[in-house]
């Protein structure tokens, strides 16, 4: 008698697990809906100009109180600066930087004061700022005192 309800039980159990009839005998077919962008799907910040991302390749701040206007040589890293004046150093030959940086401080209309050992004199609006561009390893070292 134990042996015929454990060979029950078993059969229940089976029975039990067989799930065949709960599956759908051919896969569902969904019908696909294209929904189309969303609202902001064909907005872009083209003409935006708050939104356009100006490229500056410098590495660091430059201290508060540095003349906005004046170029400053990109690509290039800030490594020291105090009260009036922050030195960089950017990778670049000294005799390159020093004809583009020239060019650029010109060009955002700083004239040239005077040009010696110590670097060019620019002034602008009443702001003087002395550049001094010096051979540092294979690149340069730019220091401006404003």
């Amino acid at each position: 008698m134990v042996r015929s309800l454990a060979w029950l039980g078993l059969s229940f159990s089976l029975l039990a697990c067989d799930r065949s009839a709960e599956r759908p005998k051919e896969p569902l077919e969904l019908e696909t809906v294209d929904v189309g962008g969303g609202l902001d799907a064909e907005l872009t910040t083209e003409f935006d100009e708050r939104a356009k991302q100006v490229e500056i390749d410098l590495g660091g701040v430059l201290p508060s109180d540095f003349p906005s206007e004046m170029p400053v040589f990109s690509p290039s890293s800030v490594v020291d600066f105090g009260p009036g004046f922050v030195e960089i150093d950017s990778p670049v030959p000294a005799a390159e930087v020093r004809s583009a940086l020239g060019t650029q401080i010109q060009r955002a209309g700083w004239t040239v004061d005077s040009i010696g050992e110590g670097g060019s004199l620019y002034s602008r609006g009443g702001i003087q700022v002395r550049v001094d561009v010096r051979e540092a390893g294979t690149g340069a070292r730019i220091r401006y005192d404003y």
